[in-house]
């Protein structure tokens, strides 16, 4: 069994690693980038959101890579759909590879026809 995701959800979740190491070192209070930016110093001392993230390429899951005509597609779903930015770069994803199940923990995409949700109570 493998699965898929995109550069663009590594990249999300690479972001909450570093909010979350920051947050639990004490760097910030607040699980906010905005309590982040400007901490360069502090910043450049974490380094266990990079090897959680380095664990994401190791498992057994396809990644797949981004351009610019799928940001291109991902704003008529953002306007089909009402999604975020994000999500809608998700579902431009599924769309190009005929991918029509999705694994999360996200509500946004349980309105959005063709794809079908899997919960972690699911799974």
């Amino acid at each position: 069994m493998f699965g898929i995701t995109s550069l663009d959800v590594v990249n999300e979740v690479t972001h909450r690693m570093m909010l979350a190491e920051a947050l639990g070192s004490g760097v910030i209070k607040r699980d906010s980038v905005r309590e982040l930016r400007g901490k360069w110093r502090e910043i450049a001392k974490l380094t266990a959101y990079w090897a959680q993230t380095a664990g994401i390429f190791a498992l057994n899951i396809l990644v797949l890579t981004s351009d610019e005509a799928r940001l291109h597609r991902a704003q008529t779903v953002r306007a089909r759909h009402g999604l975020l930015t994000n999500d809608s770069l998700i579902v431009a994803a599924m769309d190009e590879y005929g991918i029509d199940s999705l694994a999360t923990r996200d509500d946004d995409f349980d309105h959005v026809s063709g794809v079908t949700v899997y919960k972690p109570t699911d799974i």
